[in-house]
């Protein structure tokens, strides 16, 4: 009888295993015959699930981004406005290990992103969405007088999508200049400016 095979569940184990090779080793040198083995496939085994690396780093990030979003919505509880804010951020920043290698997926997708019209797409629908959610805790904290009145909301989140990107660059490439502790009080000092 032949095996029967949960596709999503292999999909994500695909997912899992390119994540910690990525992470490990850098996009250019994870092959597709390491990924395949590290993920318990033939090395044609991928095919069906990706059709190319640029393909399964898209889902890569996918994944990355779905992961912080599933941290947020467990730590939010009933915060809102400006301690919300603060708790998404901190989901997003590379603190601890887990989201390290996070950041170590994000840098090499925009490098690949960047000639791919899709993967592009892709950076940009789920970066709109942080951008939309960001902007929407800033509109509540101003409402609740958690802010000052005259924040310009539009540019606050930019700084703060500026900041997203940079303390992931910082943390891969710097790593003696971001130690969490020194990441969250880059965080709390922008916040502080804001009140």
């Amino acid at each position: 009888m032949p095996k029967i095979v949960d596709h999503d569940e292999r999909r994500l184990a695909i997912v899992h295993a390119t994540w910690r090779l990525i992470a490990a080793k850098g996009f250019r040198a994870t092959t597709m015959r390491e990924i395949a083995k590290a993920s318990g496939v033939a090395n044609g085994g991928l095919f069906p699930y990706f059709r190319n690396k640029e393909e399964l780093i898209g889902a890569t990030f996918e994944h990355v981004f779905a992961a912080t979003n599933e941290r947020f919505a467990a730590v939010r509880a009933d915060l809102v406005g400006l301690p919300a804010l603060h708790a998404l951020m901190l989901q997003i920043f590379p603190l601890d290990e887990e989201r390290l290698l996070e950041a170590r997926i994000v840098i090499p997708f925009w490098e690949v992103a960047a000639n791919e019209p899709e993967l592009l797409e892709l950076h940009e629908r789920t970066m709109a969405r942080w951008r939309v959610e960001i902007a929407d805790h800033l509109d509540t904290a101003k409402a609740l007088g958690q802010i000052r009145g005259d924040v310009d909301v539009a540019l606050a989140t930019d700084h703060f999508m500026a900041m997203l990107d940079g303390v992931q660059v910082i943390a891969v490439l710097s790593p003696a200049n971001s130690a969490p502790e020194r990441l969250t009080r880059l965080l709390d000092g922008y916040l502080e400016l804001l009140r």
